[in-house]
């Protein structure tokens, strides 16, 4: 009879010990995904066929900003070169901010805008991250090398950055989201085009 108590209870604790690791390896695994998601993946909603919604036929929808529609200016037979030129080509506008407050949005794997022209001076980078997965941001050029601590989906965080004239990189240098497209430029000058 003792045996048996003790058999169950041998049982019991294995049982329980097999669980506690189970679920401590589950939770590093999904630590480890969020700070680095690195799956060469696309990311936003899911395609309409995906989720069961009637009318679409199983025909896969074109989700990339960029995709046919803006090419569709172009004629079929021009040179990849070409079209691959007029994708990229909007990108490169600098959008003009006056004050000294720039607002980012950080997504994957891109952020809005990437190409920004500021005065010098102090400058307040309000960063919001829409995306699925932490962010950082990071400013580099003529004496800074500034970064943002990481930041969770939907949260808003300030940087403070005092800038001299010059070309400056912006990034998100989290895993490997800079290579994947999180980076543009930020020119400080000391007038702004027009103003």
């Amino acid at each position: 009879m003792c045996g048996d108590i003790v058999k169950g209870l041998a049982a019991l604790a294995s049982t329980l010990a097999v669980f506690l690791l189970t679920a401590a390896l589950m939770a590093w695994m999904a630590a480890k995904v969020a700070e680095h998601p690195g799956v060469p993946r696309e990311v936003g909603a899911l395609p309409p066929w995906f989720a069961g919604v009637p009318g679409t036929g199983g025909k896969m929808q074109e989700r990339r900003a960029g995709g046919p529609a803006q090419l569709a200016a172009l004629p079929q037979d021009a040179p990849a070169a070409a079209q691959a030129a007029a994708a990229v080509a909007p990108a490169a506008a600098y959008v003009d901010v006056a004050g000294g407050k720039v607002e980012i949005v950080l997504n994957e794997y891109e952020m809005k805008p990437n190409h920004v022209r500021v005065r010098s001076g102090t400058v307040t980078f309000v960063l919001r991250n829409e995306g699925r997965f932490a962010h950082n941001f990071h400013v580099a050029g003529p004496g800074v090398d500034v970064t943002a601590e990481k930041f969770s989906p939907g949260r808003t965080v300030h940087l403070e950055v005092a800038l001299q004239e010059g070309e400056y990189k912006i990034s998100c240098p989290l895993s490997n989201h800079d290579q994947r497209g999180m980076h543009g430029t930020l020119l400080a000058t000391a007038k702004l085009a027009g103003k």
